[in-house]
């Protein structure tokens, strides 16, 4: 099953999951359905069992590792939030100004409602879509009912106020010319920021700088192609922006610490098995 690339929420049903630690420039929601695992995040690993949700907000590393003996079955939800609408939308802005609880409680209908999300995308349900985008708005809505966040103070936010705007046109540049070369001055035409302003504002507010965080997003998407497509190396080093599949595989190994053919045996493995 190969998921879209256009859609921002994907939706994964697994029986494994990456043991390294990582993280991605995209919220996600982690559900274990069955079994328990220690599940590593940021500085702490804690023990999560059947029912367990953790929300994870972009930028927080973890990983999971398998309790000797112990199988477990898990879903996870990885979005962006362009799927809550335009930059300065109120739904939006909802998302932005809060700090979600890492641990979360949903109800039981909830949770149903997001195996059904799964295999609905898996049959390619017409309206798959629409039923995925729905549940994602259940799961927020549960969480602002049950108070399951602090809001970011106001400081902060005035704060964040002032490199918002401009480094959200940049992401969404990003998002879509990733596959073509894109430069500073390419970003520097949509922000009207000076080259020096503009490069510690996005260090600032993305905690990485622009060059970093544009491989980080080619190798993101190109994950996906190496699980879910039959592409080769070379076609998905090419359609993901890099110029040579060297550099390709150099830059890939320094984010996953394994190479392309690695990742790719591994993440098709997994795929098998749950097949099975």
């Amino acid at each position: 099953m190969e998921h879209d690339n256009e859609f921002p929420i994907r939706l994964y049903s697994q029986s494994t999951y990456l043991e390294q630690a990582h993280h991605h420039i995209e919220y996600e929601i982690f559900y274990i359905d069955s079994g328990s695992v220690k599940f590593g995040l940021e500085e702490s690993v804690t023990t999560a069992k059947a029912g367990d949700v953790i929300f994870m907000h972009p930028g927080t590393n973890h990983y999971v590792k398998k309790i000797e003996g112990i199988d477990y079955h898990c879903y996870s939800m990885v979005f962006d939030s362009s799927v809550l609408g335009n930059q300065g939308e109120p739904v939006r802005n909802t998302l932005d100004s809060i700090r979600v609880s890492r641990f979360i409680q949903l109800p039981d209908v909830v949770l149903m409602k997001l195996r059904d999300a799964y295999k609905f995308l898996k049959d390619e349900t017409f309206g798959h879509e629409l039923f995925i985008k729905s549940v994602l708005f259940d799961i927020i809505s549960c969480i602002l009912l049950t108070n399951q966040y602090v809001e970011i103070t106001d400081n902060r936010r005035a704060e964040q106020r002032h490199t918002v705007n401009a480094v959200d046109d940049t992401l969404n540049y990003i998002r879509e010319h990733y596959r073509e070369n894109i430069t500073l001055d390419d970003i520097l035409k949509i922000t009207s920021y000076s080259k020096s302003h503009f490069i510690r504002l996005f260090k600032k507010h993305m905690g990485m700088n622009l060059t970093d965080y544009i491989n980080k997003y080619r190798i993101e998407k190109s994950c996906l192609d190496l699980i879910y497509t039959s592409k080769n190396i070379t076609e998905i080093a090419m359609g993901n922006g890099f110029n040579t599949v060297q550099y390709f595989s150099k830059t890939f190994k320094s984010y996953m610490k394994c190479t392309p053919k690695q990742y790719q045996r591994n993440g098709k493995s997994i795929i098998i098995s749950q097949s099975n």
